[in-house]
């Protein structure tokens, strides 16, 4: 007996086309990809630095400070952003972030070039990754705003992962440029400072869309 309607695969596919079509998807996208890519250098400069840097030996207690700059911002920072992000623009929290997040770059440079390990250094990185919250609360707040209801679940898996697939291209980028490089203090620098550029681009894609393109409905200026 011939089947009727559409397999999911052309579902899928026909799901698909139609998001890529929307300009509010497309814009709410690239803020992702340029994001997260950016993420993904600053990841590469950090991991870099503390673990992997031939001027000084990994320590027990540089291992427990890059974990808690990790963990601390999704058990701390995670249950606030909701609630930041229900009364302000998520454009603005997208644009405002990507650029607090290249002024950090800028200091971490700095730290860098000066081998600091202390608390200054991890308390920068503990920054970026806690403003880093507030983007990717954003992007998946943002989401219903631009996506029909029964296009959501093939929307949020497509920004989902390729927002993976980005931070492992911007990863992999800074850990080649590193490689290339050599891998000292300087050459890792040059990474973060990489990455700072990366999120003045994701701060330039995401000032693009409407105050509230991505929501929500009523917000402050």
């Amino acid at each position: 007996m011939a089947s009727t309607g559409n397999s999911p695969g052309k579902q899928w596919t026909g799901d698909l086309r139609t998001l890529l079509l929307g300009r509010g998807f497309r814009q709410l996208y690239a803020a992702r990809l340029s994001s997260q890519a950016a993420d993904g250098v600053f990841q590469a400069s950090l991991v870099s630095y503390v673990l992997f840097s031939p001027e000084r030996a990994t320590s027990a207690g540089a291992l427990a400070a890059s974990l808690a700059v990790v963990v601390l911002p999704f058990s701390v920072i995670g249950p606030f952003a909701g609630i930041v992000l229900d009364r302000v623009s998520r454009q603005r929290v997208l644009v405002v972030s990507s650029v607090i997040r290249a002024l950090l770059m800028v200091v971490l440079v700095g730290l860098i070039l000066g081998g600091r390990t202390g608390a200054d250094f991890y308390a920068t990185a503990l920054a970026a990754v806690s403003v880093n919250r507030f983007v990717l609360a954003a992007l998946s707040a943002g989401l219903p705003m631009v996506v029909d209801v029964d296009r959501l679940v093939t929307a949020n898996a497509l920004s989902v992962t390729s927002g993976t697939v980005a931070t492992l291209l911007g990863a992999g980028i800074g850990s080649g440029l590193r490689g290339l490089t050599g891998g000292d203090d300087k050459e890792v620098a040059l990474v973060a400072g990489l990455a700072a550029l990366a999120y003045v681009a994701a701060a330039v894609t995401a000032s693009r869309p409407a105050r509230l393109a991505f929501g929500p409905v009523e917000a402050a200026p």
